[in-house]
């Protein structure tokens, strides 16, 4: 940290901050479990959690901070603060997690959090990966003997508030339009599934899909006929679109020829068809939106990771909740293969042999008139939190380093 901070004096990192906490919990205790897919990239709050028998995993209590420690989950800013469980109660999750705890009296629990996820601390945890790849690990033996500058707890607490403000209106944001999202399938099925026999006709996706598009993934920088500067959507971030964000999309650079092929545009919809795992199924879905678009201001296309489809004209909305709904209800699983530890969504079978029903244009174009108005809010609201996004990632090293002062 910054040697300016005033009122500070160095620490050994392991002396003020503890790393994976000793808890007890027996095998076989039924617990809340947090897989790694319920951290949401440079997100405060756990998704969500599981209930499961407890066999083995890093444990933790409310307070904690949990940080993934493997590729390429630490990159993508799987990091969050511990919430979900009651006073006393001890919950597990995925190994590759390293647990933070405060000390009582030296650090504030918040604080800590805010500390993991400053750029400052990120940027060590990740150049000290090691191991083959794709399978690189942090050394926390690194992170344990940093030495950095501590502020007075009191201070810590006032820094972590101010952080925190920012982060609860965030989590507003996500929760109301959640509540959004959760109307439109109510609408939805009140539409199309109550009353499927109602001038509907039998069909498959692919009726309603003109084209899919491939993913890619380039160079990390300009090299040879790689120059076609893109953003790239990822798996990871299509909790962030979902709720009106624009995420923090990895820009990358390809060839012009593959721009011209992969290129996305308004009213796309992109599908993870590569990850998941035993609880979540591949096929998570968002849809590309003209203030999507405009807000990234340049090319987007997908990772190889990923497959985007091109809708008939007017069609976007209703494939994207009609997907929704089936992968809500875990129709994805019997259309996945692939080995133990990846798994892969056979789309092209999924979009030619899962039978829907297709409504008539007409009663298409009613639904659309009654559903725009709710992904307005959605994406109004995911742009406010975008701005507070990068206003409390511009005020935490800052604050972090006493570059700005709190009296």
């Amino acid at each position: 940290m910054d040697r300016n901070m005033k009122q500070k004096s160095p620490h050994k990192l392991s002396n003020i901050i503890q790393f994976n906490p000793t808890e007890r919990l027996a095998k076989g205790t039924v617990a809340k479990k947090v897989p790694m897919e319920y951290l949401q990239p440079f997100t405060r709050a756990i998704s969500d959690y599981e209930t499961a028998e407890y066999s083995g995993g890093s444990k933790f209590r409310n307070g904690d901070t949990l940080m993934a420690r493997i590729t390429p989950c630490l990159e993508n800013g799987k990091t969050a603060y511990v919430s979900i469980l009651d006073d006393g109660e001890v919950g597990f999750g995925s190994t590759e997690y390293i647990v933070f705890r405060n000390i009582e009296g030296v650090t504030d629990s918040k604080f800590v959090y805010y500390f993991v996820t400053s750029p400052w601390f990120r940027e060590i945890a990740i150049k000290s990966m090691v191991g083959s790849s794709g399978r690189q690990r942090v050394q926390q033996s690194v992170l344990e003997n940093l030495e950095v500058n501590l502020p007075p707890l009191e201070e810590q607490r006032r820094i972590a508030g101010i952080l925190g403000s920012l982060d609860d209106k965030i989590e507003l944001n996500r929760r109301i339009n959640a509540n959004l999202e959760a109307q439109a399938q109510a609408l939805f099925r009140s539409w199309f599934v109550d009353n499927e026999t109602q001038n509907n006709n039998p069909g498959f996706f692919n009726d309603i899909i003109q084209t899919t598009l491939s993913g890619d993934w380039g160079q990390e920088t300009p090299k040879g006929n790689y120059i076609s500067e893109v953003y790239c959507i990822r798996g990871a971030d299509i909790p962030d679109i979902k709720c009106g964000d624009k995420g923090k999309l990895p820009t990358r650079y390809i060839l012009e020829k593959n721009l011209k092929n992969k290129k996305l545009s308004e009213n796309d919809l992109v599908v993870e068809i590569s990850g998941g795992s035993p609880t979540q199924s591949t096929g998570r879905i968002c849809l590309i939106t003209r203030a999507l678009l405009d807000r990234l201001g340049k090319d987007v296309i997908c990772t190889n990771f990923c497959r985007a489809l091109k809708p008939i004209p007017d069609y976007s909305f209703f494939i994207y909740l009609y997907w929704q709904y089936l992968y809500n209800n875990n129709t994805m699983f019997s259309y996945e293969n692939g080995t133990t530890g990846i798994k892969n969504l056979n789309i092209t079978d999924f979009i030619n042999k899962e039978p829907i029903i297709i409504p008539e244009k007409k009663k298409i174009l009613e639904f659309n008139k009654v559903l725009q108005p709710f992904f307005d809010m959605i994406y109004k609201n995911g742009r406010e939190s975008e701005y507070l996004s990068a206003l409390r990632d511009t005020l935490l090293p800052k604050l972090m380093t006493g570059e700005i002062a709190i009296e």
